[in-house]
């Protein structure tokens, strides 16, 4: 089989499909709030990270590391208003209306009892991050609420057990502001 072969389904549809169904089974009682972040075993952590989701009021975004063959990407805020997003730093279909990493949003759980349809795709594998935001009511990736001190440091690192691949890119690729 050709490695360049599309797949008849998308890898983790199945799995976070399931993980809705119970959210909406389960709904948390008024009194309490609940965060709904996306995780993947090839991914690290810093336990700062989950710390940062807490706060989510609707969606929030924060940076990742060694992601689409770059140092980073993701959100960038405005450095005199970091509760502001202005851009996106992305190589990988930068044209997206939510141009980042599964591993780059949370989302208040109440969000999926509201939209009871919201749900993933078992076959657009380029674009399941912008199709559940958008079925959550989200109309762009700037209605997010940046988090890890307005986007400037990396909390998550897409990594495997292969040494990563970071190409260099035409042009400058920006740091955030405080990049740790």
């Amino acid at each position: 089989m050709s490695p360049f072969r599309r797949r008849k389904r998308v890898r983790g549809s199945a799995q976070r499909n399931k993980g809705i169904e119970w959210i909406r089974n389960h709904p948390l009682p008024n009194t309490e709030k609940g965060i709904v972040f996306f995780a993947d075993d090839d991914n690290t952590y810093d336990p700062r990270i989950f710390k940062e989701m807490l706060t989510t009021q609707l969606g929030s975004t924060w940076p990742v590391g060694l992601v689409g063959g770059s140092k980073w990407e993701g959100c960038i805020t405005d450095p005199k208003d970091r509760n502001k997003i202005i851009g996106f730093w992305c190589v990988f279909r930068p044209w997206r209306q939510f141009p980042f990493d599964m591993a780059a949003f949370a989302v208040n759980a109440r969000l999926f009892t509201l939209f009871p349809t919201a749900r993933f795709d078992y076959h657009r594998a380029l674009e399941q991050e912008g199709l559940i935001l958008s079925q959550l009511g989200f109309h762009s990736a700037y209605e997010l609420e940046p988090k890890a001190d307005g986007c400037s440091k990396v909390f998550v690192w897409h990594t495997q057990t292969r040494t990563p691949t970071v190409f260099p890119y035409f042009g400058f690729q920006p740091p955030p502001p405080g990049f740790v």
